[in-house]
């Protein structure tokens, strides 16, 4: 590279004038302090474009692992299922004549303690010459004796004391339910009577009373937890059906 400078001692003033030239020097080219986004303008466009692309990836790919890890195990709670519902749920469900029996799942009390015999029908027990359903469908005495009878029984009729110990070893492994019998009386003056229309002796069990003053129109029986109470007609309870063997 070359350099050549020009030197006047005196101009016409008499002043020293300096002359400086310069040859065969390149310019350089002046770099903006801006970066390179304005000398390129769609490179520019392209790197912010996949920045915004890499960003929206990593927030996807953030809330997946976050679900993942937080997934609740659908089989870690099971419900939990309550095969006698509370006789203080007034369940008015109704079910059809042809599958009464088949809607009754026999009790651990029937599988255990009962005698199956192929002369009753399923999920009856027999005891002495009897067959015996206790039926698991919530309903007022009116209707449990309704649905005994669509299924060629009758509500329960205790004739001895054997029977009776039968039925209270029954019910006693239900001790939270109650079960209609079929003694009931037309009005609160007069006596208790069977189904049949036989007369009740308080010879075989007494009877207790849950009437109070203001409430005495306690017309029909159940056996709960082995005792058997009066009670108004209306309550909704499970109830035990009777008939007699097949010959």
């Amino acid at each position: 590279m070359e350099y050549h400078s020009n030197l006047q001692i005196l101009d016409e003033d008499g002043y020293a004038q300096l002359d400086f030239s310069s040859r065969g020097l390149s310019r350089r080219p002046i770099i903006s302090e801006k970066g390179a986004c304005i000398t390129s303008p769609r490179w520019c466009l392209i790197a912010v474009t996949l920045g915004v692309l890499f960003l929206i990836t990593l927030v996807i790919a953030v809330v997946l692992g976050t679900m993942a890890i937080w997934r609740p195990n659908s089989g870690s709670n099971p419900s939990k299922n309550n095969n006698f519902p509370s006789r203080s749920k007034q369940n008015h469900s109704r079910p059809t004549q042809s599958t009464l029996e088949d809607s009754v799942a026999p009790t651990k009390a029937l599988t255990t303690r009962g005698v199956f015999s192929n002369t009753c029908a399923p999920n009856w027990i027999t005891h002495e010459k009897s067959c015996y359903l206790l039926r698991t469908v919530l309903d007022s005495w009116n209707r449990s004796k309704e649905h005994c009878s669509q299924l060629g029984s009758h509500l329960l009729k205790i004739d001895s004391s054997k029977e009776l110990e039968f039925i209270k070893r029954q019910v006693s492994y239900q001790p939270n339910n109650s079960f209609w019998i079929g003694l009931s009386r037309p009005q609160t003056e007069k006596p208790w009577l069977w189904e049949d229309g036989s007369e009740f002796s308080s010879d075989l069990f007494q009877i207790r009373s849950t009437a109070t003053q203001g409430n005495l129109f306690h017309n029909c029986v159940w056996i709960h937890a082995s005792i058997i109470y009066d009670q108004l007609c209306g309550v909704y309870s499970y109830s035990i059906c009777e008939k007699m063997l097949s010959k």
